[in-house]
């Protein structure tokens, strides 16, 4: 079979994945959405007490599950769709950024929280010290790791939209919007915006994940197919 006709192919397997991208973005998008909030100005008392609120773990539970399932749905989107090196890349460094923000979701909302409902009911300052401590270490951690995230997620973003215009399922200016909304994590995180004295709001990064996702659904799903199975040019196949 030659080439040109299992990239084709492959191209029609990728409408498999739909649902995967579609709900998974859905989740991300709940997230902000439903999140509850409150004004305390000090971050761990502020935990313990949002920890209370019957929604706290399991809209933190949905978050992890958005993460999961892009990670799965690009994973397998450069597995089953035509092979390209931007591809398998991307899919690799993006799955691994969602995957350890699948985990760390949860633990914002469970160890970190929980000591925050200590700290709230702890009877003296020495207890108080030692439990913000406590909390510091799990946040630093969290913060670490979210920084390495931060560089798979938006990188592998980056690659997987040039993959996708590669192959044909997106235009060169939706591919460009699509790269700009998947390096928004990075840029966040990073304080990339910093030169013009502007820092997304903290529900962005999320919203701009879930859109991404599920664009990538809705591509998959309207691209023409005689776009999608046009002989690529010799570059792509790079």
């Amino acid at each position: 079979m030659a080439d040109n006709e299992q990239d084709s192919i492959r191209r029609e397997h990728l409408r498999k994945l739909v649902p995967l991208f579609i709900v998974g973005g859905l989740a991300l998008f709940s997230a902000p959405l439903f999140h509850p909030n409150n004004t305390c100005k000090d971050w761990l008392m502020k935990w313990g007490q949002l920890s209370a609120s019957p929604i706290w773990i399991p809209i933190h539970q949905v978050a992890s599950f958005g993460f999961a399932l892009g990670a799965g749905a690009a994973l397998l989107l450069c597995i089953v769709g035509p092979r390209r090196a931007s591809g398998l890349f991307g899919g690799a460094a993006f799955s691994a950024g969602y995957l350890m923000m699948s985990l760390m979701a949860l633990m914002h909302a469970t160890a970190t929280s929980t000591i925050g409902t200590a700290y709230n009911a702890a009877k003296t300052d020495a207890e108080r010290e030692l439990l913000r401590t406590i909390a510091n270490a799990f946040v630093n951690y969290d913060v670490a790791v979210d920084g390495v995230a931060a560089v798979l997620l938006s990188g592998g973003a980056v690659l997987l939209v040039w993959y996708l215009w590669r192959i044909s399922v997106i235009s060169l200016p939706f591919a460009i919007v699509l790269a700009g909304d998947g390096a928004i994590w990075g840029v966040q995180y990073y304080r990339l915006t910093r030169v013009v004295h502007y820092s997304f709001p903290e529900w962005v990064p999320y919203t701009s994940q879930g859109l991404l996702l599920c664009a990538i659904g809705l591509a998959i799903v309207f691209a023409r197919t005689e776009r999608a199975i046009a002989p690529l040019p010799a570059a792509a196949e790079a």
